[in-house]
């Protein structure tokens, strides 16, 4: 055989045993979706009881924008109301003012929606935490290592609130 027969021949025998067993993706691809908003909640509950804090169940809540929604917990003697958005929750309330130019607290003022027609509206603020920045990756494996975990996420929850209620704290001046 010639030379560059040889090189042709070894060229094919090359082809040929990388293209036996398929693509070599390495690891499977890991799903992320959002922490639920049950487990959204029971943290929350988790830090309210911690601080000092109680829930009352949820409030009517007027924004600026004239959007009302029924927030997922007030919060007993304060004027705060938190909410955690998810997906149906963004349609129902529509348009949300985003968070102020540098703050990684996403506060809004707002307002109670008075339960009688004779009722006064109270100021409050409400703090929107959004599920799309609470996504973990669920299906870990023994081959696929989680980069984000259900433990990392609810722990940065648990942050952002405590965040929002030190800042509540000093600034508003309210305590439990």
């Amino acid at each position: 055989m010639t030379r560059p027969a040889v090189a042709a021949a070894a060229l094919v025998f090359v082809g040929l045993a990388v293209g036996c067993g398929g693509a070599q993706e390495g690891p499977a691809k890991l799903d992320t979706r959002p922490l639920e908003e049950q487990k959204a909640l029971d943290v929350l509950s988790s830090v309210l009881a911690a601080r000092g804090y109680q829930a009352e169940a949820d409030a009517s809540i007027e924004l600026a924008t004239q959007a009302r929604f029924r927030a997922d917990v007030r919060v007993k003697g304060q004027k705060i109301a938190i909410e955690y958005l998810v997906q149906q929750d963004r349609i129902e309330i529509g348009f949300i003012p985003p968070p102020a130019a540098g703050s990684r607290l996403h506060v809004l003022q707002a307002t109670t929606v008075p339960a009688e027609p004779t009722g006064t509206a109270e100021p409050l603020y409400v703090f929107f935490l959004d599920d799309k920045n609470y996504e973990y990756q669920f299906n870990p494996t023994s081959d696929n290592r989680a980069d984000i975990t259900l433990t990392e996420i609810q722990s940065r929850l648990e942050r952002d609130l405590v965040d929002f209620f030190t800042w509540y704290e000093t600034t508003q001046g309210k305590a439990p």
